[in-house]
């Protein structure tokens, strides 16, 4: 019971105001702000949540939530490319940044996360109705039924 409300405590506390270090950094902030470059990954990713825009360096606004089947249709033309998509579970994992939470991923990088479920195109393997996630206020993975509405953050594959 002492571990349960330890951890209640621990997510009502907010959001965590620790940084990744900026000298092991391996994100690149490019295309005026609007999209960040992993250099460990090589992939290109939003910077902001669909739905939400990048104002003066910040994810303003509420990010949107989607049905899987929805969220596999987006398409986007930021920063004058139109190759974005839905990232794969393995993809989306590589984000997490298990020193911080609530939500856990580099603030710098990704402004304004949402602390929620995101979708990956990942489907679980043993049920055609869920789908892969990752949820940004822990880290963890686990699969979803798809007709949940999540979050959704686009990846593009590297030049």
């Amino acid at each position: 019971m002492k571990v349960l409300i330890a951890g209640v405590v621990l997510m009502l506390a907010g959001h965590t105001t620790v940084s990744a270090d900026p000298a092991d950094s391996r994100f690149e902030i490019v295309d005026d702000g609007a999209v960040v470059l992993d250099h460990r990954t090589g992939l290109y990713w939003a910077r902001c949540s669909v739905g939400q825009n990048l104002v003066d360096n910040f994810c303003a606004g509420l990010a949107n939530r989607y049905t899987w089947d929805h969220a596999n249709t987006l398409e986007s033309d930021l920063a004058g490319n139109s190759d974005w998509r839905l990232p794969t579970v393995e993809e989306l994992k590589t984000l997490v940044e298990y020193r911080v939470f609530n939500p856990a991923i580099d603030p710098a990088a990704f402004p304004n996360t949402p602390p929620s479920n995101f979708w990956s195109s990942s489907e679980a393997a043993y049920d055609a109705f869920y789908a892969w996630t990752v949820h940004f206020a822990n880290g963890f993975s686990n699969w979803r039924h798809k007709r949940q509405r999540f979050e959704v953050r686009l990846v593009r594959d590297g030049d």
